[in-house]
């Protein structure tokens, strides 16, 4: 549920695969930052599993980037209401001259990075802005089937909703709360975006 940076010094780069999607970026593809807009509405609720899933509006979120990273396994006890996570760059790090230092890793609602060698300190704040890891609801089975279809590599375009996530029991217990992060300079556990999204667009280079 958080993103964290590591370094490494002289990290070995032997992955071909890797190194072949990050060739094929196009920086202009996911150049432009995120458009976020804060909304009122009401929640709205869910049925799953026998629990009721409440979703608090927060923004209107439009994110374009490419995938550096999915998880769709062993996320959480909750993976039924949030199926997948994905990790996006876009901007200076929507780079292959950027990811070709860099090695990614998802797991359990984490996402880490790492850098091959001395990251300059000017560039560590671009990278904290410019990777999110986002767990996502897809609004319907249409849209699930498109995020189904996310890959390391694809250009990936979200729309839809930041969402704060309630989860109660069939009693009415509250077994879970979740913020979603409203911003894109936070780190550490709650600086992931909850997104309910109504659409989904997703390319192979």
């Amino acid at each position: 549920m958080a993103r964290r940076l590591v370094l490494l010094l002289a990290l070995p780069l032997g992955l071909a695969a890797c190194r072949d999607w990050r060739e094929r970026v196009d920086p202009s593809r996911a150049a432009a930052e995120p458009v976020q807009q804060e909304v009122g509405g009401e929640p709205f609720e869910l049925e799953l599993k026998g629990f009721r899933i409440r979703l608090t509006p927060r923004a209107a979120y439009r994110i374009t980037g490419y995938a550096v990273e999915t998880s769709r396994v062993l996320l959480d006890e909750w993976d039924f209401v949030s199926p997948l996570d994905v990790a996006l760059a876009w901007g200076p790090v929507a780079d292959p001259e950027a990811l070709r230092h860099m090695k990614f890793h998802l797991s359990r609602r984490y996402v880490s990075w790492f850098w091959d060698g001395d990251l300059p300190a000017r560039a560590r704040g671009a990278l904290v802005s410019h990777i999110s890891n986002n767990h996502l609801v897809p609004a319907g089975e249409e849209v699930a089937r498109e995020l189904d279809r996310i890959r390391v590599g694809d250009l990936v375009t979200l729309a839809g909703r930041l969402v704060d996530i309630e989860i109660r029991d069939a009693s009415g217990r509250v077994v879970r709360r979740s913020p979603t992060s409203l911003s894109r300079f936070d780190t550490g556990s709650g600086a992931c975006e909850q997104i309910w999204v109504e659409s989904a667009e997703v390319e192979r280079p």
